[in-house]
């Protein structure tokens, strides 16, 4: 099987407490769930990769309900995601697609509504020249990270959930002397205020 080029989307199960908290507190826990759930079958439908030249795996969470997984996003390669916090959980995703075989790998969250096939390809291609690539969220981190080989250091002494993770993760590309490119930037859906802006 040829896995030159793997995306991996990371994926929470849509439950009412559990998922985008900090916009529950605004709307209810039902209707984020729900917004949640509504963007992350998006997401899925418009990376699909059809013709497109790579391949897809999802990193789902929580690990005991694998089954709920397999009936909410079905025919999709589902592995449990591993890790302490997100900086862990992309490290050990990117791990394990580059230990399957990837030669190239992508990680992506499930909550940027305007997500879509074309920002994947175009991620894939930078890899082509360049060591990492880097997807620009509006908030001030980023919602894609690509690779050619696992740099854990790009994961580490982040603060993550600042605004200050994009700028922090770009400086420790460089310490590491990688090259690094940047894909158009996109807004996630964390607040109140995404919300009703994407609404609006």
């Amino acid at each position: 099987m040829n896995r030159k080029s793997v995306l991996g989307i990371l994926v929470k199960f849509p439950r009412p407490g559990e998922v985008k908290t900090r916009l529950a507190r605004v709307i209810g826990e039902e209707r984020a769930a729900e917004e949640y759930r509504i963007i992350a079958e998006r997401i899925m439908e418009n990376t699909f990769p059809g013709e497109s030249g790579y391949e897809r795996e999802v990193f789902y969470t929580p690990a005991d309900r694998k089954d709920q997984f397999e009936k909410w996003l079905p025919g999709n390669v589902l592995v449990p995601q591993r890790g302490a916090d997100i900086g862990d959980i992309m490290s050990n995703a990117l791990h394990d697609l580059f230990a399957c075989g990837a030669e190239k790998a992508v990680l992506v969250g499930s909550d940027i509504p305007k997500l879509g096939r074309d920002i994947i390809v175009q991620a894939f291609r930078e890899l082509d020249r360049t060591d990492t690539v880097v997807g620009p969220a509006a908030d001030g981190g980023y919602y894609l990270i690509g690779m050619r080989s696992l740099h854990e250091g790009v994961f580490r002494g982040i603060s993550w959930g600042s605004s200050g993770v994009l700028g922090e993760t770009i400086s420790a590309i460089g310490r590491l002397g990688l090259t690094w490119s940047l894909v158009p930037a996109l807004s996630d859906m964390d607040t109140a205020e995404d919300f009703f802006r994407m609404k609006s």
